[in-house]
């Protein structure tokens, strides 16, 4: 369940070290308990899609061996582009990971009796994180992720000082970059997931729910309550790529809150108008519980 998640939230921690007056607002907050069930479940949606394209593959060895016998280099080839995926998977959860230890880092920065040691463990994440997002981007087929170059520099607030402030004006656009990368990749994640989702609903249609009812002898009543289920979970598989849509359109409202924390123009309209998308998307994650 998702109010079991635990993991930190990668904008909620910006916002509040970013904001000044130190104290969270109620709206602040509800950010803060959002986020923290975003970031699991976007990770939970990642493994999801790991599992999907290990079953789409499986599916369609099997269709095609109906058609023609599958041959040895027929499965070694089919398991190669699964690993392909399933790395590029990981890339994609280890990109959000580093983001997470960012703005961990970034807290600690505001409040570290020894900010120098805090800032080599920066370089190091942020280091990470960008070899990550060059990989993303140089593997990636979304024409999206090959067009944007350098992102603008946001001017940081005055009321933001210290190393705190060094360390946004030095990165802010290396952030915005890799925020805007795990935001196009979260997209095109979901429109490469459209496809598989479908060879799986054809496949399993056929085989689970259409043969069985167009034999001769009727459905056994043992087995009537198997075969429903069969045709409602795959009726409701596509589920996956709209939950993962929605992911990338909530990173589209932190990055938003990212860059109005830094410039100091966040408010509390804004934060509303993101905690009602955040809540659009937990409440399509529950409702597909």
């Amino acid at each position: 369940m998702l109010n079991k998640f635990s993991k930190t939230f990668i904008l909620a921690t910006v916002v509040a070290t970013l904001s000044t007056g130190c104290r969270y607002s109620k709206e602040y907050q509800k950010l803060t308990e959002a986020g923290n069930k975003y970031t699991s479940a976007v990770d939970k949606l990642l493994i999801k899609a790991s599992e999907l394209q290990i079953d789409a593959s499986s599916e369609k060895l099997l269709l095609n061996d109906r058609s023609s016998n599958q041959t040895l280099k027929n499965y070694q080839d089919s398991n190669r582009m699964d690993r392909e995926m399933l790395a590029t998977i990981s890339d994609i959860r280890e990109h959000n990971q580093l983001l997470q230890d960012y703005f961990t880092k970034l807290k600690e920065l505001a409040h570290s009796d020894a900010p120098e040691q805090t800032k080599i463990e920066i370089d190091g994440i942020t280091s990470n994180l960008q070899k990550i997002g060059s990989k993303l981007q140089a593997n990636s087929s979304s024409p999206r992720l090959s067009l944007f170059g350098n992102i603008g520099k946001l001017i940081v607030h005055s009321k933001i000082d210290g190393v705190l402030k060094e360390e946004l004006e030095k990165r802010n656009p290396t952030i915005l970059k890799e925020l805007t990368i795990q935001q196009e990749i979260l997209k095109s994640l979901g429109e490469s997931m459209k496809y598989r989702i479908e060879l799986i609903q054809q496949a399993r249609e056929q085989r689970l729910v259409i043969r069985p009812l167009i034999e001769e002898q009727p459905i056994a009543d043992e087995l009537v309550p198997q075969w429903i289920q069969e045709r409602k979970q795959i009726f409701l598989i596509d589920k996956h790529v709209r939950e993962i849509e929605q992911a990338s359109y909530a990173l589209e409202d932190f990055k938003d809150i990212y860059k109005a924390s830094v410039e100091g123009k966040i408010n509390s309209e804004r934060l509303n108008n993101s905690l009602r998308d955040i809540d659009s998307f937990l409440a399509l994650l529950e409702n597909n519980q």
